[in-house]
């Protein structure tokens, strides 16, 4: 005996349990709205304290913002118009302002407010923006300092885009014009000027902590991301894959680009996500075999959220070296995902009708520290806890 009145064998024994006690159970999913409107695109303030999301009644779309846990939602737009985000965060790196694009009566274009919907500022006239990601894959962003916008402009008007937004079965996806350049300015709108002027040109990310702008164009064939600097020089192919490459993303420090590659024409259908370098370097292949895509970083950059269509879950995790794969929340097929929370605790995503949160962990319970121990550390323990307190008595 011990002076605690435990034999050794009992002290050890606690020891372990608590070296290798679960973890804290995942908190379940919150839903964050029910309400008889469509509920989509949320993006978490900078500071992780807010949500700006569109709402749509179906003859007309909305913004709104809301408290993280889904308290005080906010209309910040009027109801008798067509208010949206494009793709890509809307929120300003200081979280001041809101980009997102709105329709007058001439079309859509760029505005940006506050985030209660005052000071209002058009950006574009006549910009030619279209907003349906999954069938122009346009968008616009902000730079690292706040100070300019990168956006894409269609070169032609489409006025069947409007019969496609209100679910016209008679639209005829072919008669909507899709080349595009991409254009930058300067957070109020000024100083306009036109980057790219191939027509095949889209979908323009701002570099991280950095002034270079990714892009994706078909110049070269297949569609590809490119690397150009903010003034439109140095433009550089970055990947060469076998099938069209549909979207990516670049890592929180600006040095990596999550991306999506089709499978080239003639094969089996199958979208296979892959991490490459900034300069076009190390390309690896994360999965294979499925319908994987819309990859998002968590904020340290160690880990990948995305979709996939064809797994038996929706949305899925890895770690950036491939290791790691795992179904993050519960099964549904239906959960579109879109960003993680900037403490990278939570991922918001929704499900056309609702947005809901999905912890990763519960914030209310730490881990244990030795949470991750293997059967033969464990052995290894117990045998130096049990010399240790021999060499005692």
């Amino acid at each position: 005996m011990t002076r605690t009145g435990l034999t050794p064998n009992a002290i050890c024994i606690i020891l372990l349990l608590i070296a290798c006690a679960p973890p804290a159970a995942a908190a379940p999913v919150v839903q964050l709205t029910n309400d008889s409107a469509f509920d989509s695109y949320p993006f978490w303030s900078p500071d992780g304290a807010r949500i700006a999301f569109v709402s749509s009644d179906g003859v007309h779309a909305g913004i709104r913002v809301m408290e993280r846990d889904g308290q005080n939602p906010i209309p910040v737009t009027d109801n008798v118009s067509w208010n949206l985000f494009t793709e890509f965060d809307p929120w300003s790196p200081d979280g001041k302002r809101l980009l997102f694009l709105s329709d007058d009566g001439s079309g859509l274009d760029l505005w940006t407010m506050n985030p209660d919907g005052t000071g209002r500022v058009r950006l574009t006239e006549g910009g030619r923006i279209l907003p349906i990601p999954g069938l122009s894959g346009y968008g616009a962003d902000w730079s690292a300092d706040g100070k300019r916008i990168v956006y894409t402009s269609c070169l032609f008007d489409n006025p069947a885009i409007w019969k496609a937004l209100k679910g016209s079965p008679a639209v005829n996806l072919s008669d909507i014009r899709k080349d595009a350049d991409i254009w930058i300015m300067d957070a109020d709108g000024g100083n306009k000027k036109q980057l790219t002027t191939g027509g095949d040109a889209r979908l323009p990310l701002w570099q991280p902590q950095g002034d270079r702008i990714a892009y994706l164009s078909e110049g070269a064939g297949n569609r590809e991301i490119w690397i150009m600097q903010s003034d439109g020089t140095g433009k550089t192919q970055v990947t060469f894959s076998e099938g069209d490459v549909t979207g990516y993303s670049w890592s929180p420090d600006g040095d990596r680009i999550a991306y999506v590659v089709a499978a080239p024409p003639g094969t089996l259908p199958e979208f296979s996500l892959r991490i490459i370098k900034s300069d076009g370097s190390g390309s690896e292949q994360l999965t294979t075999g499925n319908w994987d895509k819309s990859p998002v970083w968590s904020p340290d950059g160690a880990r990948v959220a995305f979709r996939s269509e064809s797994r038996n879950q929706a949305l899925w995790v890895v770690e950036s070296d491939g290791s790691g794969l795992a179904p993050l929340g519960p099964d549904n097929p239906a959960y579109m995902m879109q960003q993680w929370s900037p403490d990278s605790r939570t991922i918001l995503v929704s499900d056309g009708n609702d947005l809901y949160a999905i912890p990763l962990e519960d914030p209310a319970a730490p881990a244990s520290p030795g949470f991750g121990i293997t059967a033969a550390a464990g052995a290894l323990l117990l045998t130096a806890c049990l010399l240790g307190l021999r060499k005692q008595e």
